[in-house]
């Protein structure tokens, strides 16, 4: 199809070129002339503009730099942690059936939905979250295979990388960060604050560790649990020395549900106390300000895939109809000077010559 596309493309072009060259004269001196004046006149336009919009270009502006939201996440020294806190029950959106695999980016929509930004997990996946189909790199730097069949995953920093992509598209000075390493009782200050957590744990909890799977092309070593999950944590109960606490959770394969306090702890520390907090809702004012998180990604979404594969395509398809208007072009030029008038030297040599005279040795 991509083929027949290319060959009807660069027919049309060349029958256009035909088109307005076909039936015309060979240009005599004075139309050559007129013409040669109007292209020069408009490489005269053509220089102007080009330099009316450089200089346009390099006038320096004065636009006053955006002031950067920010929250301090961390700890207070001496901080008294509360028995109990909730944010509020946060409404779990479910992973399948569209996102099988897709936990962490299904956990962050839910997160994001809760902060009052309205956006769908499908498009979170496709158009925000950094992906390698292929194995290209490991989960820190991408989510790695197919969150629609058989992906494995990806850790917090990636879901950072891709909640602030989000906040780029719709100008906002929300955040994600990357709680990675802190210690599961101080996740109480984040729900203290207001702020639910995204944490990495296991499918119902499941005892489950990591173990090396494969290596990436980039040469790093895959580490993976295959029961590996991720939730939004809202709400703790610690335990009061004579019963377990309570977690609260919404998560992308049950739902809103509620997990052993002593159990979620530990999945959470085998998983590598992984966690993301974002700063700010849809009602904080300001101006998105690019983040490190942004800065540092290597990898692609979908849709810009998707976007690169076309523009290839494009590329490819503009390369063959320029390389068949060169063709076409030459082609009418050598018709032209094949049907110039021959020179007064040519027609002389054209002429009739008088015939010999007749005589007896030649009869």
């Amino acid at each position: 199809m991509t083929a027949d596309f290319f060959r009807s493309t660069a027919a049309a072009v060349l029958a256009a070129l035909i088109f307005t060259s076909c039936g015309t004269e060979v240009p005599d001196s004075q139309s050559m002339e007129r013409r040669q004046a109007a292209a020069a006149a408009q490489q005269a336009s053509t220089e102007a503009t080009t330099a009316a919009v450089t200089t346009a270009a390099t006038v320096p502006t004065t636009e006053a730099e955006t002031e950067q939201f920010t929250l301090d996440v961390s700890v207070p020294e001496k901080y008294e942690m509360p028995v109990s806190c909730e944010t509020g029950e946060v409404k779990a959106v479910m992973q399948k059936p569209e996102l099988p695999t897709g936990c962490e980016i299904t956990a962050l929509t839910t997160l994001l939905n809760y902060l009052g930004f309205d956006v769908d997990k499908l498009t979170m996946a496709d158009e925000f979250m950094p992906i390698t189909f292929t194995g290209e790199v490991i989960m820190d730097e991408a989510y790695v295979g197919d969150p629609r069949r058989d992906g494995f995953g990806c850790n917090a920093n990636v879901i950072v990388q891709a909640a602030d992509k989000y906040f780029a598209s719709v100008d906002s000075p929300c955040y994600g960060v990357d709680l990675t390493g802190i210690e599961f009782d101080d996740l109480m200050y984040q729900l203290a604050e207001g702020r639910p957590v995204l944490a990495w744990v296991t499918i119902n909890l499941r005892e489950s560790y990591p173990e090396k799977v494969w290596k990436a092309q980039n040469g790093k070593e895959l580490v993976f649990d295959w029961y590996q999950h991720c939730v939004v944590l809202y709400g703790i109960t610690m335990p009061d020395g004579k019963k377990d606490g309570v977690v609260k959770v919404a998560d992308p394969l049950a739902g809103n549900v509620e997990y052993p306090y002593s159990k979620f702890k530990k999945m959470y520390e085998v998983l590598g106390k992984q966690a993301v907090v974002i700063c700010g809702n849809s009602q904080t004012e300001g101006h998105h300000v690019t983040s490190e998180a942004e800065k540092s990604v290597t990898m692609m979404t979908k849709s810009e895939r998707e976007e690169a594969s076309q523009a290839a395509k494009t590329s490819e398809a503009a390369a063959i109809v320029s390389q068949t208007t060169t063709t076409a072009a030459e082609t009418i030029v050598q018709t032209e000077t094949a049907s110039v008038p021959q020179t007064a030297a040519s027609e002389k040599a054209s002429e009739p010559t008088t015939a010999p005279k007749t005589t007896e040795k030649s009869r």
